[in-house]
């Protein structure tokens, strides 16, 4: 068991039990993450992927330097500008960015803790995963709605945290640990029930792309199969 969560399912019933007591609420975010990130330097904070680049980095302290994420990110845009195809609000562009796989100071969630849970159990299979329930009114200010939201941000009914600090410390009553024994069932109830998979949250073009190299290897064996097929039936034809 985590040491630092005390919320320690053992069913994914009793999962879906202790979420759905708060979610009932309307009044959270959630997020689903396949590990929990306690080690050092992360400490268990949710943050965004451009403050994890400083963060890691061996040579730079982000409290000792008073780091200010927002001023980095702004540099960032400027330079964004010139490789842009057109003309867009800044969050807008921080967005594309996000959905192409780059840094920004955006913390996606989700308004549907079903999806966080397939967040949390769909990678890592090894480790613990955690859903992170955020109370909304504690961060109103800084949750961004997508604008003109695509394929994969509709299926993820996805939010945006922007917060000027990079990083949101979570409440440890609002963590829900997630055994890793407890992911694979998990991922089939969700499928079975909810019709939710992996076709269904990453349903755009990277989401294949993202498929397709996990299943290289598959495609080429049943080709290869295939092949030796044809040449069997050709040589006794």
């Amino acid at each position: 068991m985590d040491s630092t969560n005390q919320n320690e399912p053992s069913s994914v019933g009793e999962i879906l039990r202790k979420i759905e007591e708060k979610a009932d609420t309307g009044e959270y975010i959630y997020r689903g993450e396949p590990e929990h990130y306690q080690e050092a330097p992360y400490d268990g904070k949710v943050s965004s992927n451009l403050y994890r680049e400083f963060l890691i980095t061996d040579d730079f302290d982000v409290e000792a330097e008073q780091f200010d994420i927002e001023v980095v990110q702004a540099e960032m845009l400027e330079t964004a500008k010139f490789f842009a195809r057109q003309t867009t609000g800044e969050l807008e562009r921080l967005a594309e960015i996000q959905h192409y796989g780059g840094k920004t100071n955006l913390i996606d969630f989700t308004t549907d803790y079903l999806v966080a849970l397939f967040m949390a159990c769909n990678s890592s299979l090894g480790k613990n995963g955690r859903v992170l329930m955020q109370r909304k009114e504690l961060i109103d200010s800084y949750i961004k709605d997508p604008y003109e939201p695509v394929n994969r941000v509709i299926a993820q009914k996805s939010v945006f945290v922007r917060h000027p600090d990079g990083f949101i410390q979570p409440n440890k009553d609002d963590v829900i640990n997630i055994p890793a024994a407890l992911k694979k069932p998990m991922r089939e109830h969700l499928k079975r029930a909810h019709g939710i998979s992996t076709a269904t949250i990453y349903n755009d073009i990277h989401g294949f792309i993202r498929h397709q190299s996990l299943e290289l290897e598959t495609y080429r064996t049943i080709y290869k199969g295939l092949a030796e097929k044809q040449k069997g039936d050709s040589e006794h034809g």
